[in-house]
């Protein structure tokens, strides 16, 4: 038999280590799907629904450090791969799509006229996905598959990773007399920013600070031992956003906790009053400065290497102030900076602070005694989904050296947690154990991937956090709208009192499904799901309310104002929507 254009790109795409394709099929993409199936070089694994399918693409490269390629149809089925093609973007998550696409001789590109649509399901995929993907283009010929192809894949690889799409018209295809080509991913050692000019600065800016403080972000994510390493030569104390929360273990002496709207008090609060912060590889958004950017370490100079020149920028536009500005990766910073900062004072100073008022006594409720009794063994891989769920497990579990702990921070989308484990569970071979931990009410959004985990046989442990609606939000309505609880409570979502039945949905789907509150066993053999009812009026605590400057959390510890070694902020006591 003739191979088909198609095969020889997918010899191609293993020989440069992508070999996992992720599906849900349709016409447009038939004849690539036929072509994976008879490949003895890949694997393919069936999704139920193309959201959970791109979704599931990037849990496998954050479990794996591999790339999947994910293929669907056109029309409906691109359409729906938007959601987990935005959560690549927003987290620089290199990711392969691949879209079927109508004929060419059906398609608006084959006429002067400019209907809606010519072919059935046709849509203008390059254009849609051009502001969310690196890179995003339609084969338009055969003779154009191999500058395509070679171009999305390095685009992908170089520079800030992200997600690229071809857009592969169906006849196309089918061709069966091209040129064969090879790909060839480079990834480039392109040196950024040449900081030796500025190095001097910065170790006489590290050595005579008092008050030092490093911020990890996930762009500091290339090799724990070395970063370690460093961060034990420099001996300064140092935070976490949410995206590097497992970067290091939690017991690690110089750890202070993670930063934020849904924090650590503490760690909120040596933001504050540090005199210098080291910012590596943290794009510093709202959930990390708080809504008023201009509030945050007013006091400090601010160093910030980032390898995208734009989210500096943005920073300085919104008035938190960056003095010393460096594009570069974290890697080649750190290989450069080797001073040792004289700061034990401040240690000392944050070590009071801890005693005082470090250890969080406002975290009160079941929820939070529930995360903090689970065993998570040690090379456990825990993904969470989004809302409530996610701040209570950020907030509660402690990391050991080894666990992973993530989610998806950028685009947050609710349903997140299933698939994503899903793809974590297929990199690792089944080999480590796999948490996915969801709210009643994200889950539902990817709900029919429990039959994935089910047929596939994947040893995932699925915890439901079950508060009968949508508790994050319902915080929000105390705070912003006098307790209307309109579309987030039980009785608007789902007609009832009594909330959802996960048991019987587990296990009609053939998973063993388990209500407790209590004596949760992560399971490394079978998939199993906990529901776990809490009280729907659990709380999240502590928390930045609008408008206020990290050190002014709610509820506000009395006295307070006393430890800052600044000037305190005066906060805002919520009385409504603040919008200044």
């Amino acid at each position: 038999m003739q191979p088909l254009l198609v095969n020889h790109i997918i010899d191609q795409l293993a020989d440069n280590n992508i070999r996992t394709y992720f599906i849900v099929t349709g016409g447009a993409i038939a004849p690539f799907v036929d072509a994976v199936g008879r490949s003895n070089k890949v694997k393919y694994y069936c999704f139920q629904h193309e959201q959970a399918a791109a979704i599931a693409a990037e849990g496998y490269y954050r479990a794996s450090g591999k790339v999947a390629c994910v293929l669907v149809t056109s029309g409906p089925g691109v359409q729906n791969i938007l959601n987990g093609v935005c959560g690549c973007w927003y987290d620089s998550i290199p990711c392969l799509f691949i879209s079927g696409q109508v004929n060419m001789n059906e398609s608006l590109n084959s006429i002067c006229a400019k209907p809606r649509q010519v072919g059935f399901q046709e849509t203008p995929v390059q254009d849609m996905f051009s502001s969310c993907t690196k890179y995003s283009k339609k084969i338009m010929d055969k003779s154009n598959v191999y500058s395509i192809f070679s171009e999305a894949l390095n685009s992908m690889m170089n520079d800030r990773l992200g997600p690229v799409l071809i857009d592969f018209p169906v006849n196309i295809q089918m061709e069966k007399i091209f040129d064969p080509f090879i790909l060839n991913i480079k990834t480039n050692d392109r040196q950024y920013s040449d900081t030796t000019n500025i190095n001097i600065n910065i170790n006489n800016i590290i050595t005579s600070t008092k008050r030092p403080l490093i911020i990890l972000g996930n762009g500091a994510r290339y090799n724990n031992n070395s970063l370690i390493e460093w961060i034990n030569h420099t001996n300064i104390p140092f935070v976490t956003s949410w995206a590097a929360i497992d970067l290091i273990d939690h017991t690690h002496p110089l750890r202070i906790g993670s930063i934020g709207v849904y924090g650590d008090r503490l760690a909120n609060f040596c933001v504050q009053n540090a005199d210098l912060l080291i910012i590596l590889g943290s794009r510093m958004d709202t959930r990390q400065t708080g809504g008023n950017p201009q509030l945050c370490s007013m006091s400090s100079t601010k160093i910030m290497v980032d390898i995208d020149e734009e989210e500096i920028k943005k920073l300085n536009e919104r008035g938190f102030k960056i003095d010393i500005p460096i594009i570069s990766t974290v890697k080649q910073f750190i290989e450069r900076i080797k001073v040792k900062a004289l700061c034990d004072e401040w240690k000392n100073i944050i070590s009071i602070w801890k005693d005082n008022f470090g250890i969080e006594s406002t975290r009160k409720g079941d929820i939070y005694k529930i995360m903090n009794d689970i065993q998570f063994p040690g090379n456990s891989i825990i993904i969470c989904d989004t809302g409530a769920t996610l701040v209570w497990a950020m907030q509660s579990i402690n990391i050991k050296q080894g666990q992973r702990l993530f989610s998806n921070l950028g685009n947050s989308s609710m349903g997140y947690a299933l698939p994503a484990a899903i793809g974590a569970a297929i990199a690792t071979n089944n080999s480590v154990p796999i948490i996915s931990i969801s709210g009643d009410g994200g889950i539902q959004m990817n709900i029919q991937e429990l039959i994935t985990v089910s047929s596939l046989n994947l040893p995932i442990t699925i915890i439901i956090v079950n508060n009968s609606g949508y508790g994050i939000i319902r915080q929000f309505q105390d705070s912003y709208f006098k307790s209307r609880y309109t579309a987030t409570n039980s009785q608007d979502l789902f007609k009832t009192d009594n909330g959802i039945d996960f048991i019987h949905i587990g296990e009609a789907y053939n998973i063993k499904s388990i209500r407790t509150t209590s004596n949760i066993e992560i399971s490394i053999n079978n998939p199993v799901l906990y529901d776990i009812p809490i009280d729907p009026n659990q709380k999240i605590y502590p928390k930045l309310e609008f408008g206020n400057s990290l050190e002014n959390m709610a509820p506000h510890l009395p006295d307070l104002h006393k430890y800052m070694l600044v000037e305190q902020i005066p906060p805002i006591i919520q009385s409504g929507w603040v919008t200044k």
